[in-house]
């Protein structure tokens, strides 16, 4: 058996190995010695700043005070300098001493210079809280002295989740703070399985990263990927170049392997002159790619600007939004630039910088300098210039004749870097146009990288689709008769049909049978029966509708479900009747009146950016249930270019759409969210045999051989998976009169907990399927129902068994080796609100510092979002009491001041408060019993309620005799006037402290 220890040396000698890799300091094993060695480092690489004069104690305590931040996002946003350089300019304490500008960290001397590599492991970290522990960390990487990596292993019979788990944990426990607080990458694996992922206050195990090589094939073993990624120069480069901050999530983002592969095989085309494109597929992170490839070009000396080009039509999308966020605390100036003219300027201005503009903005440019009899200076220096263009959805953004002109307008041809999930190939390819280029590589050039829809689903980065070909309700199945089809399709009958299956699709498609409230879009094929749409969907809204009534299962999830809106672009509508406008119109004052906005048809941009965002779900201000929205009805927009993770479902009632269309718009479904969104919903209500066929087609042509990943099992499929696992799980239904699981041995223990897993996931993926949705129910596959109490009953005796058998693994590590331990019920119903979820909601309101007036006033809170807490806080309280009134203290006291907790973590407030609650309530304790706090402390922070008082760890040492005579002493009238008598009572007590106080306290799942 190879045990954690080995892993650690094992790893500690492959990053060790050469003389150009890290250095082992075995003599760094506390917080205080970490910042010993930062200040020796930063003392060595600064002795012309120092003058001969070392940091005095009150100067190292200045600077250590002025870089630590309170979170990941804080100390990243420092690091990345100005520059490619960290900085921090101290004032001398000695005020005859001139002022040292310490350089911290120069990520122009990658593997060089004054960069110093060290690794250390096992550093001790006090615990912060009384009833938390001390700690020790597995391995972190420091690069000039500060902790920028750190990696937590396990051995290989335990789940590498549970390293995760325990990362998060110490999080949660303050303890990634001081000067680890400067963590940007973690690390977990155990030894066969190796996953990372970026820092942050609440990771989500979605997102844990597997490595794969430039051919997208898989590096799992933990030395492997040591030598791929965590090697000098690479996990330099990794903090370096490949870190980028969103400024309006405030969050931390490492790029993905293929995004890394595909940005050094632009670097090396660019280096060599020659153009291509990157296919990766829609979903995988293009636009964040992009950007780092126009940022990084700047490093080119003989590139004089990058251009980053979009397409009009991108301009209402997030885009340039997304584009802006990443920029904002960069290195590298973005420009967008305002129109031609603006755009001649900022070409011509010397400066090396991203410019963002459409080609629209290009040709106008163009054409006004070509009608000038004689070109100014700056226009011809204009002309010999050597640009890069990247362009973001290059199948469709830029046709060859405009990529021949402006190739045409420069005397130095530019260098093209198109992204795409769609690429036009030979089968799908444009009509024939004289010499124009016909597929994306005869435009582009060769493809640099490629990541494919079936590489993602493989590695998890997006999900798979699972469609539903329904066809209408009213047609006869001839679909060669396109007319006659045509006008069924175009009835009130078959719209009215279509909307009705909509809504009751949504309580499975949309997550309200687990209350969730995924949103979705409805996409017709124009904007007059997009129109109509909703006035359908408004009558059944309004209750209007004399042949459908919204489900009440669905109304008990969400009482006001489906809220709606319609969105389009201006130029779909330049030509519409007045009698259309007037129904824009109409929508418009229904939008207002829901969302207490004040859009008219001038402000059409501003509308649909209002959409766009409150569909997302990105903005704090949107993620309140009372700003969601569930349902967007469009005729193209949004099918491409729009990201919203929240999105679960596309209805479609138009006819196929080609390859590359029908690929994007499904992408809008299949992004990573929660554990309960599985799949991305694809729901066809026209000509389901051609759009099967159509369907198959395009997933074959962009899946490049990965097709197997990319849709769900058939309900033939899903429904035998279930049979054959309920059959395994019926062995062990619960019969009073029969033997029990419990007293079972642990080997049949084992198969008991891996059937009902298995059983899980059959009924969780079941569960997603309209099938079920008849009187029959499950009894319509031959087996019987399950009544809500056996479910529960089920669920306990699996967490019962699956407790006893963690209990042995603890014991012997060896023990559960077969058993997934860490495996999370899918088919259970959780809390749909729960402590995470309300102190994000809480966080997103608090001001992010005090540096400025305007980021200190915050967020503003409308009485509907206070109500909304106030509410989850009292559905909190159902479950934990005493959490949800520390929780209702602490919203209170930000409510009535939010400037005071300016920069201030929510979670990291909400445990200071949980820890004072803790001591009072333990110390009131020790008071009354006389027993000794401390030793109290340490039985509560180990208690088992399933154990008895005598047999608790401490418990012995804290009924001590000199302190029933303590006791004795203060209560000579108590009726505990005998040790057996007090420490019985003590034991029983302490029971009840716990189950009541301190166990709801402790033993929570934020």
């Amino acid at each position: 058996m190879t045990l954690e220890s080995q892993l650690e040396d094992n790893l500690i000698a492959q990053l060790t190995q050469d003389v150009h890799q890290w250095k082992f300091r075995d003599d760094l094993r506390t917080v205080d010695q970490l910042w010993d060695n930062f200040f020796r480092i930063l003392e060595s690489n600064n002795k012309d700043q120092l003058n001969d004069h070392p940091l005095t104690p009150n100067e190292k305590m200045t600077v250590r005070t002025a870089i630590v931040k309170p979170t990941f996002y804080r100390a990243t946003e420092f690091m990345v300098g100005a520059n490619r350089q960290v900085r921090y300019h101290l004032r001398r304490e000695d005020s005859s001493i001139p002022d040292a500008d310490l350089l911290i960290l120069d990520n122009t001397n990658i593997a060089g210079g004054n960069s110093v590599y060290e690794v250390v492991h096992q550093v001790q970290l006090q615990k912060k809280t009384a009833l938390n522990q001390d700690r020790r960390f597995d391995v972190s990487l420091l690069i000039n002295g500060l902790p920028v990596i750190h990696i937590e292993l396990k051995a290989p019979n335990v789940p590498y989740k549970k390293a995760f788990n325990q990362i998060q944990k110490y999080i949660d426990e303050g303890q990634f703070t001081d000067i680890y607080s400067f963590v940007e990458m973690f690390v977990v694996t155990n030894g066969t399985q190796t996953r990372y992922i970026s820092a942050g206050q609440n990771l989500n195990a979605k997102f844990l990263t597997a490595w794969v090589d430039k051919n997208n094939k898989r590096v799992d073993k933990y030395l492997n990927f040591a030598e791929e990624v965590l090697s000098i120069p690479a996990a330099h480069h990794m903090i370096a170049d490949y870190v980028v901050l969103d400024s309006e999530n405030k969050s931390v983002i490492l790029l993905r392997p293929y995004q890394i592969h595909a940005i050094q095989a632009i670097f090396k085309s660019s280096r060599e002159s020659k153009s291509g494109y990157i296919w990766h597929t829609t979903g995988s992170g293009k636009t964040l790619t992009s950007y780092k490839v126009a940022r990084n070009l700047l490093q080119i000396p003989s590139i004089d600007k990058s251009i980053f080009l979009i397409d009009r039509k991108d301009l209402d999308t997030q885009t340039t939004t997304a584009f802006k966020i990443y920029a904002n605390n960069d290195t590298i100036s973005v420009n967008e630039t305002n129109n031609s003219y603006d755009l001649a300027d900022q070409l011509t201005d010397g400066d090396r910088t991203v410019v963002v503009t459409t080609r629209q903005k290009m040709q106008n440019m163009f054409k006004r300098i070509d009608e000038l009899d004689q070109l100014p200076k700056r226009y011809e220096n204009l002309k010999n210039m050597r640009l890069a263009f990247i362009v973001d959805e290059c199948h469709r953004t830029i046709t060859p004749s405009q990529k021949r002109e402006i190739d045409k307008f420069f005397n130095r041809k530019p260098l093209w870097y198109g992204f795409t999930g769609t690429p036009i190939f030979k089968e799908n390819a444009r009509a024939k146009n004289g010499q124009d280029a016909r597929t994306t590589e005869e435009l582009y050039g060769p493809v640099l990288h490629k990541y494919t829809i079936g590489d993602a689903i493989r590695d998890k980065m997006v999900l798979g689709f699972s469609i539903d070909n329904q066809g209408g309700s009213n047609e006869d199945g001839n679909e060669e008769d396109t007319k006659k089809m045509d006008q069924i399709y175009r009835s009130k009958a078959h719209m009215h049909s279509v909307a009705t299956a909509v809504i009751k699709a949504a309580y499975r498609k949309q997550g309200l049978i687990s209350g969730k409230k995924y949103s979705a879009i409805l996409t017709t094929s124009s904007i007059e029966q997009a129109q109509k749409y909703y006035r359908i969907f408004k009558k059944i809204i309004d209750g209007e509708d004399e042949e459908f009534k919204i489900p009440e299962r669905i109304k008990k999830v969400a009482p006001d479900f489906p809220k709606i809106a319609i969105t389009y672009s201006v130029s779909e509508n330049e030509d519409d009747s007045e009698s259309v406008q007037d129904e824009m119109k109409w929508s418009l004052a229904d939008y207002n009146a829901v969302y207490g906005t004040n859009f008219s048809m001038a402000e059409l941009d501003q509308y649909n950016q209002n959409v766009n965002a409150r569909l997302a779900r990105k903005k704090a201000q949107y993620q309140a249930d009372n700003q969601r929205l569930d349902l967007v009805i469009v005729v193209n927009r949004l099918l491409t270019g729009f990201d919203s993770p929240s999105l679960s479902t596309l209805y479609i009632d138009r006819p196929p759409m080609s390859p590359q269309d029908m690929i994007q718009a499904f992408s809008r479904t299949n992004r990573i969210f929660d554990k309960d969104k599985t799949w991305g919903q694809i729901v066809t209500y026209q000509y389901p045999k051609t759009f099967s066929e159509k369907i198959d087609d395009a997933i074959v042509l962009y899946s490049n051989g990965g097709e197997k990943y990319a849709v769900a099992p058939s309900w033939e499929e899903s429904k035998q998976s279930y049979v054959s696992a309920r059959s395994k799980i019926d062995m062990y239904r619960f019969d009073a009169d029969g033997p029990s699981i419990y007293d079972a041995p642990k080997e049949e223990k084992k198969k008991f907990v891996k059937a009902f897993q298995e059983f899980d996931k059959a009924l969780a993926a079941i569960k997603t399927y309209d099938e079920l949705d008849t009187e029959e129910g499950l009894m319509q596959l031959g087996v019987s129902d399950i009544t809500p109490d056996d479910w529960e009953a089920m669920r306990g005796v699996y967490e019962d068994i699956l407790d006893d058998l963690r209990k042995d693994s603890d014991e012997d590590p060896d023990h559960n080796d077969d058993i997934d331990d860490e495996y999370e019920l899918e088919s259970f119903g959780q809390k749909e609100i729960d402590e995470r979820y309300i102190m994000n909601l809480i966080q997103a309101f608090l001001p992010e510092s005090t540096d400025n007036q305007e980021e200190a006033s915050g967020n503003e809170i409308s009485p509907e979002t206070v109500k909304e807490i106030n509410g989850h806080i009292d559905e909190l309280a159902k479950t934990n009491e005493l959490l949800a009134e520390i929780m209702r203290k602490l919203w209170q006291q930000i409510l009535q001041d939010p400037a005071k907790y300016a920069g201030k973590q929510v979670d990291e407030l909400l445990e200071s408060l949980i820890d004072q609650e803790l001591q009072s309530i333990m110390r009131e304790f020790a008071d009354k019993y006389k027993v000794d706090y401390d030793q109290f402390r340490y039985v509560m922070a180990n208690y088992d309620p399933k154990l008895k008082g005598n047999k608790q760890k401490g418990m012995n040492d804290l009924l001590d005799k000199e302190r029933f005579v303590d006791y004795l002493n203060d209560n000579p009238d108590s009726d505990l006037n005998k040790p057996y008598r007090w420490k019985s009572e003590v034991r029983e007590q302490a029971k009840q402290y716990y189950v009541d106080k301190i166990g709801p306290l402790i033993n929570r799942e934020a």
